[in-house]
């Protein structure tokens, strides 16, 4: 698990079988998934998720951005 960033932690996931990849998550502390961002193991491309339709502050989107160009 990432550090932790006001209301938002960063939590770095893998994932095999339908989706082979990394992805590091954007959640509130309670563990509810805002956004992610995925890098696919074979074609290495990355793509961004959101799980919610609230607004996000920009400082926490940027902030899983900065971290997944730095984890992925």
């Amino acid at each position: 698990m990432e550090p932790m960033m006001n209301d938002y932690k960063l939590v770095l996931a893998s994932e095999v079988g339908a989706r082979d990849g990394m992805a590091l998550e954007l959640a509130e502390l309670d563990g509810e998934r805002v956004a992610e961002v995925f890098e696919d193991n074979e074609t290495k491309r990355r793509r961004v998720k959101f799980y919610t339709l609230e607004s996000v502050p920009l400082e926490a989107i940027e902030w899983l951005l900065e971290r997944a160009r730095a984890t992925l």
